[in-house]
């Protein structure tokens, strides 16, 4: 990759992004790298255990440039070995040859880039320390996960606690995208003096789609997950759809998204008796049809029983669309009185009352003052920003 000279060189490792058999993980980790792009030079290394069937080798290579971000894929084949030690031991030195193979693919040798960026702990956080120890090349961590809260008890393991907790010792900054996540990691002892919350990154479309004028009368309602009930609780929220279309006709619910439950929620309209005309799913939407869908409606509405800091409220946000949600994980540090509603988890009285006290005009939001705040700060120039002093700050440490 040709860098330039006055600009830091960063490198990417990434546990989550999206690639050839799925557009959507880590999404929120593409964005991040192309806000990155904006004032430094970015190469990304993402390794991918799939089949052998699906491989013409032990390991493939995929190159992509674009928004500026150089990325490599490496896709390796997944052991068969029938003694699950030896496979295990298999799996693991085929993801470091992976990685290997990613980073002389974007870097070549001698390694070229100031510091490592590592998005999702904990192995690749290894590597990054790794370099750190022999090349003195400092790292800044990402974390997105939801392992570490309470509710998910995911944070096991005596070999990866102590490990996790010497990368996040050594890293120069430590990042999440909310306080709850913070408070969660620094429970488990992950202790590191510079803990930073950093926003997840608005797809640029969504700044590009006009404010849209709504239906006095029939208010749309919005909602926007990845489909698994066991987290979104979609099932409480067609409950709730259904006792306000007992009572009243001036709405309509769109449900955008699929997943797992998809099927069965879709199923459970019927179930209920949801009248059609007041409920539809739409399946995945993406980019700019996503946007403007999001656009029509009034309002967002979130159910779940467990979060991090789900993007679709920012990108609600932008669109200067209020946000009705459970306050679990850190949505509570987005959502106040002037841009949406909270309910405690699992209410569905408390979010139905709310719900009906919105369509019968009982308090309202200033679109134009969300969407305005909203581009102030989930923009990939803001963000951008943010990430470049990160950088610099983890540079001067390390002299």
């Amino acid at each position: 990759m040709p860098f330039s000279n006055s600009r830091l060189k960063i490198l990417n490792l990434c546990r989550w992004y999206p690639n050839r058999y799925d557009p959507m993980p880590g999404l929120f980790i593409q964005r991040h790298a192309e806000a990155a792009a904006l004032y430094t030079d970015v190469s990304v290394v993402y390794t991918h255990m799939v089949s052998s069937e699906k491989l013409n080798g032990t390991y493939e290579i995929d190159f992509e440039e674009k928004n500026e971000v150089h990325t490599v894929r490496v896709y390796y084949q997944e052991p068969k070995a029938k003694i699950p030690f030896l496979n295990q031991v298999v799996k693991a030195w085929r993801f470091l040859k992976a990685n290997e193979i990613g980073i002389k693919a974007v870097s070549g040798s001698p390694l070229n880039f100031d510091l490592v960026h590592v998005h999702v702990l904990t192995r690749l956080g290894v590597i990054a320390l790794y370099f750190k120890w022999k090349y003195g090349i400092p790292f800044v961590i990402t974390e997105h996960w939801t392992r570490y809260l309470n509710l998910k008890q995911r944070f096991k393991g005596f070999f990866r606690k102590v490990l996790t907790r010497k990368v996040v010792k050594h890293a120069a900054v430590v990042t999440a995208v909310s306080k709850d996540l913070i408070r969660a990691m620094q429970n488990h002892r992950l202790k590191n003096r510079d803990y930073r919350v950093i926003t997840n990154v608005v797809d640029p479309v969504f700044f590009e789609t006009d404010y849209l004028q709504k239906n006095h009368y029939v208010k749309e309602l919005v909602h926007v997950s990845c489909f698994t009930d066991e987290q979104k609780n979609i099932s409480g929220l067609l409950r709730i759809v259904k006792a306000l279309s007992d009572k009243r006709d001036d709405f309509h619910f769109t449900f955008i998204g699929e997943g797992e439950d998809f099927d069965k929620l879709k199923n459970e309209v019927g179930r209920l008796t949801i009248p059609h005309e007041r409920i539809e799913f739409t399946g995945l939407l993406e980019g700019r049809l996503l946007a403007e869908t999001m656009a029509k409606a009034d309002a967002l509405v979130l159910f779940s029983n467990y979060e991090n800091m789900p993007v679709v409220i920012n990108e609600s946000f932008v669109l200067g669309v209020p946000v009705f949600s459970t306050d679990v994980g850190g949505i509570a540090e987005m959502i106040n009185d002037k841009n949406g509603f909270l309910v405690a988890k699992g209410d569905e009285q408390s979010l139905k009352k709310a719900l009906n006290d919105f369509l019968d005009n009982k308090f309202s939001f200033d679109s134009d003052k969300i969407r305005e705040d909203a581009h102030n700060k989930f923009s990939r120039e803001a963000i951008g920003k943010d990430l470049l002093e990160i950088y610099q700050t983890a540079l001067k440490k390390n002299k």
